[in-house]
């Protein structure tokens, strides 16, 4: 069975096998939308449309607008939500190319060509950023200098704008070999489980937003 992965894809089957398969395999049960979804989803919507069509931001998020005015002034190519993606021989294809191993959608990506650089931001509503997890950048920053060979370092951001906090992380060319190496391997325990057919539910506090009603761990 041939799997796309994505950077949440592989968190949710690190953090639950069995959520992983009942939900992105077998289809059988489907995530909600929470307050807190929602809030984020529109957030990422105003953030999108100021930035690329500058359109003003809602009242409601006004008090964002330090974060994304620096954003939509930067120099270079701006592009919003840019889908990329990966064949599992590392090279770049289309996001839905017939052979597609790996994908993501940063939420903001600025190219500078002539200086080699680019920027990756991925917006986060939570009110902390305690669990920021900055892997999401590297496979993004890998993604990046793969489709674009004319970028060498990609400097990546994860923005909190409730929490009011910025995590940066830098990656260069010399860093892929590791990067892409480490990712195979996530990927790999990811298909292996779907060789031997084994999905062990794994208990933990977020068990209580699991849709697997099914699951012995179940809290709903």
């Amino acid at each position: 069975m041939a799997l796309a992965h994505s950077y949440s894809s592989v968190k949710d089957y690190e953090g639950c096998p069995r959520r992983y398969h009942e939900v992105r395999i077998l289809k059988k049960f489907k995530s909600s939308d929470t307050e807190a979804t929602l809030y984020g989803t529109a957030v990422h919507k105003a953030f999108e449309e100021y930035i690329r069509d500058n359109i003003p931001l809602p009242e409601t998020y006004k008090q964002f607008q330090p974060f994304v005015e620096p954003l939509a002034a930067a120099s270079g190519e701006i592009r919003c939500e840019a889908k990329m993606a990966i064949r599992a021989d590392f090279k770049p294809c289309t996001f839905f190319d017939p052979d597609v191993w790996f994908r993501g959608i940063p939420d903001y990506l600025a190219l500078n060509h002539n200086k080699g650089i680019a920027r990756v931001v991925d917006y986060k509503t939570g009110k902390s950023s305690r669990y920021a997890d900055t892997a999401q950048l590297e496979i993004m920053a890998a993604m990046v200098m793969l489709h674009y060979p004319s970028i060498h370092i990609v400097k990546g951001v994860l923005l909190f704008v409730v929490a009011k906090d910025v995590i940066k992380a830098e990656f260069s060319r010399a860093d892929l070999p590791t990067i892409l190496s480490k990712w195979a391997g996530r990927a790999d325990a990811i298909e292996k489980a779907v060789d031997v057919g084994v999905w062990n539910p794994r208990s933990s506090a977020l068990c209580k937003f699991c849709p697997v009603s099914t699951c012995e761990y179940h809290r709903g």
